[in-house]
């Protein structure tokens, strides 16, 4: 018997009558992602949308220049959209259509993010606006 046996992702091997998976790396790397992503919206949305516009105002230059009606409906996007990606580790067997729905919407508001950054003057948020429509695009969109 060799020493070592090479196994494609998807096999087992057995090891001392013990059943081992091999897990591709990009499936740890698109969950670590994922966990990320409600991080930031659905908790960070959370806090946006509880948080007084006095307050959000004074961390963030764009709430300034949206009524509050529309600042309160950018983080109930947010929260609903990191509740989806959450409901994508429950139900493995519709979590395409779910992180692609979710995915869509979070993407347009984020474009909507960099395009009123770029307005006002606020040029140093659009990098950030960038890399989460990248991390965003990464999880949601079904590549391959």
């Amino acid at each position: 018997m060799p020493l070592f046996n090479v196994c494609n992702y998807g096999q087992s091997f057995i090891i001392n009558d013990a059943q081992f998976l091999i897990i591709p790396p990009m499936a740890y790397l698109q969950s670590s992602a994922q966990i990320i992503l409600i991080l930031i919206f659905a908790l960070g949305g959370c806090i946006r949308f509880f948080q007084p516009i006095e307050v959000l105002a004074k961390r963030m230059r764009w709430v300034t220049y949206f009524s509050p009606r529309i600042v309160r409906s950018i983080a109930l996007i947010e929260v609903l959209c990191g509740v989806c990606i959450i409901l994508s580790f429950f139900f493995p067997n519709h979590s395409s259509a779910i992180l692609l729905s979710c995915g869509c919407l979070l993407i347009t508001t984020m474009v909507g993010a960099v395009i009123t950054h770029f307005v006002i003057g606020d040029y140093k948020e659009i990098f950030g606006n960038v890399c989460l429509i990248g991390l965003i695009c990464f999880v949601t969109l079904p590549i391959g």
